[in-house]
C-alpha cells in the first residue's frame, strides 16, 4: 500500500533543510526531531527552552540537549557564531569497518493500556519489583507514563529488570531522571546488546569516566553544560577509551579547533584526534616533533622547487663574467666629432 501526503493537510508551510533527512534521520532521537521542528515552525520567534518543553511536553533539560545535538550537527548556530558552510564540516567516513548493530526504535506512542500493565504486575513478580524498586530509587511515585515505559524498556528492548535499574541509579546519579532521558539510554543499551550485569558495570564505568573527563574539559574551555550529550560522550569515549588519549591531548585538539572556527564542534576534533591517532602521536611533545618535521619539509619541498625551476629558465647573460668584466676591464669614453 502507498502512501502520500494528504493535499488537504498543505496550508502553511515551512521549509526543513535537506541534510536533517539525508544525514542526521538515523541518530536523531524523537526528542531532537520534535524540537528542531518546533523552532522550525516557529523561526520567527525567540526560542525560549521553557515554551519548547510545554509544547513538546519534555523536560527542560531534554529540550537542552536536543538543542546541542543539533548545534553539534551544524544545523543550528548559538547567538553570535558565524555561519560555517556545511561541506567544510562534513566527517570523513572511517575507513574502519564498523560492527553491525541493530537499530531499536524509540518508545513508541502506542503504549500498553493501564490495565494491561496491572496485568503484567499480577502474573509477573520482576514487574512488580520493578516498578517498587524504581519509585524507591527515584523517591517519587512513577505513574502511568513511567510504568508503561519501564515495562516496554523490559519487553521492546529485551533489558533485564536488574540492568533496567542500573540505568535507573546512573541517572539518579547525574540528576537527569526524566523517563525519556531513561528511555533513551535504555534504546542505546538494547541496540549494543548491554544485557548482563557484568557488561552494564563496564558501560557505567565508562559513563562516568567521560563524565570526569568532561567535567575537566568543560572547566578548561568555559562551558557551563554540567553534562556531555549522547554525541558528545560518543566522542569522548572514542578518543579516550579507543585511542588511549590524555586530557592534555584533547584539550590540545580543542585549540587547534578554536584556531579554525568560533564554535565547538566535536567532529572538528575527532577529525584532529583521528589523523594524529593514525600517525602514533600519543604526546602533545610528539605533536610539536611532528609539526616541526613537516614543516621542515615542506620548507625543503619549497626550496627544491626554486631551484628547479631556476635550472630550467637559465638566464640569457653570464652574470659571473659580466662582474668580471666590470672590475678589469677599463671604460672608454670616445669625444664625439664636432
Amino acid at each position: 500500500m502507498g502512501y502520500r501526503v494528504n493535499p488537504g493537510a498543505w496550508g502553511y508551510a515551512f521549509a526543513v533543510p535537506s541534510l536533517v533527512v539525508d544525514n542526521h534521520i538515523k541518530m536523531a532521537g524523537a526528542i531532537q526531531l520534535k524540537v528542531l521542528l518546533w523552532l522550525l515552525r516557529h523561526s520567527y520567534e525567540e526560542p525560549d527552552i521553557g515554551v519548547i518543553s510545554s509544547a513538546i511536553g519534555k523536560a527542560p533539560e531534554d529540550v537542552a540537549d536536543a538543542l546541542q545535538f543539533w548545534v553539534e550537527c551544524g544545523i543550528l548556530l548559538k547567538e553570535g557564531e558565524v555561519p560555517v558552510p556545511l561541506n567544510s564540516m562534513a566527517e570523513k567516513a572511517d575507513t574502519k569497518p564498523v560492527p553491525e548493530l541493530k537499530v531499536l526504535a524509540p518508545i513508541p506512542p502506542t503504549r500498553p493500556t493501564s490495565e494491561q500493565i496491572k496485568a503484567r504486575c499480577s502474573e509477573s513478580e520482576d514487574i512488580r519489583f520493578l516498578f517498587n524498586e524504581a519509585q524507591a530509587k527515584l523517591g517519587k511515585t512513577i505513574g502511568y507514563d513511567g510504568q508503561s515505559t519501564l515495562l516496554m524498556m523490559h519487553d521492546e528492548y529485551g533489558l533485564p529488570v536488574e540492568v533496567i535499574l542500573m540505568i535507573i541509579e546512573y541517572c539518579v546519579s547525574v540528576g537527569k531522571t526524566s523517563f525519556g532521558y531513561i528511555s533513551g539510554i535504555g534504546r542505546d543499551w538494547g541496540e549494543r546488546e548491554i544485557d548482563t550485569l557484568e557488561k552494564a558495570d563496564e558501560q557505567i564505568e565508562a559513563l562516568n569516566a567521560c563524565n570526569t573527563l568532561w567535567a575537566k574539559l568543560a572547566q578548561a574551555i568555559g562551558s557551563k553544560n554540567p553534562r556531555p550529550t549522547t554525541k558528545q560522550s560518543a566522542y569522548i569515549n572514542r578518543w579516550s577509551k579507543d585511542w588511549g588519549f590524555s586530557f592534555e591531548m584533547i584539550y590540545l585538539a580543542y585549540e587547534e579547533m578554536a584556531d579554525h572556527t568560533q564554535s565547538l564542534q566535536f567532529g572538528y576534533m575527532d577529525r584532529i584526534l583521528k589523523n594524529w591517532h593514525e600517525a602514533g602521536l600519543k604526546t602533545p611533545e610528539d605533536v610539536e616533533k611532528f609539526k616541526r618535521e613537516r614543516l621542515s619539509k615542506q620548507q625543503s619541498k619549497s626550496e627544491s622547487t626554486k631551484r628547479r625551476k631556476i635550472s630550467s629558465n637559465p638566464a640569457s647573460y653570464d652574470l659571473d663574467e659580466f662582474k668580471r668584466r666590470s672590475l678589469h676591464e677599463p671604460l672608454v669614453y670616445e669625444k664625439g666629432k664636432k
